[in-house]
């Protein structure tokens, strides 16, 4: 019976965390460059106990969520005619750091603007970040000079399912990613932007799904329940 209520409570917990997942996903629909994410579930260990004449049967405690994976497919593209929206064809990531400079994010969303700092002229991202050229530095424009794609770092990592999810629509490098690489050949177009990754139909469907199972793993605690109290009773 113990063993039932962990596995149920696993589920429940699980789902309610696949649900976050989804809930946010609902609420980037509209971010530019938003990948979607899901969860991916892994089942917990097995036992194994004695299952009468000398067998023995597998009993699980339930599943968990492993990981949030990322689906890193091309995004629909948005023509706004704003020279400062960029949008990458392919793989990669535009580069952007704070005011330090002391660490460095990626991201999908190319919406930048232009920043002056004194007599100089940056692009930078929605939050103010500055963006980042092929040599790693951020871009500074002289002038009246308007920003053209060659100016803009595209970068790319031997595994990038393993970059930290951040806020702000950013990723981060780990060790499990590997290091940034600059993308030779990168392709992108200006004066669009790359739409959210999300589809409203899919994600309905899932969070149907999980809230589905979050009421079967519901009831089966409750039924659980009751037979550990109906058990008691006989003692």
């Amino acid at each position: 019976m113990i063993r039932g209520f962990y596995a149920s409570r696993s589920g429940i917990i699980g789902q309610q965390q696949n649900m976050n997942v989804i809930a946010n996903n609902f609420a980037n629909i509209s971010t530019n460059g938003y990948k979607a994410q899901e969860a991916a579930f892994s089942t917990l260990i097995y036992a194994k106990v004695q299952g009468g004449a000398g067998t023995t049967v597998s009993t699980g405690h339930g599943a968990r969520v492993q990981s949030t994976a990322v689906d890193y497919s091309q995004g629909g593209l948005q023509e706004t005619g704003v020279p400062t929206d960029m949008a990458i064809l392919g793989e990669g990531f535009f580069a952007v750091t704070t005011g330090d400079g002391e660490d460095v994010y990626y991201t999908r969303n190319g919406e930048f603007k232009y920043s002056v700092d004194g007599d100089a002229k940056f692009l930078v991202d929605s939050a103010g970040a500055y963006v980042l050229d092929p040599d790693g530095s951020p871009v500074e424009l002289e002038g009246g000079e308007e920003i053209t794609p060659g100016r803009i770092g595209v970068y790319k990592f031997p595994n990038r399912h393993g970059l930290e999810l951040l806020g702000y629509n950013r990723l981060a490098a780990t060790e499990v990613s590997g290091e940034a690489e600059l993308v030779e050949e990168a392709v992108i177009r200006q004066g669009s932007l790359e739409r959210s990754g999300v589809t409203a139909s899919e994600e309905i469907v899932r969070m149907i799904e999980a809230s589905r199972a979050f009421g079967f793993n519901t009831r089966v605690l409750q039924t659980i329940d009751e037979m550990e109290g109906v058990a008691n009773q006989l003692r």
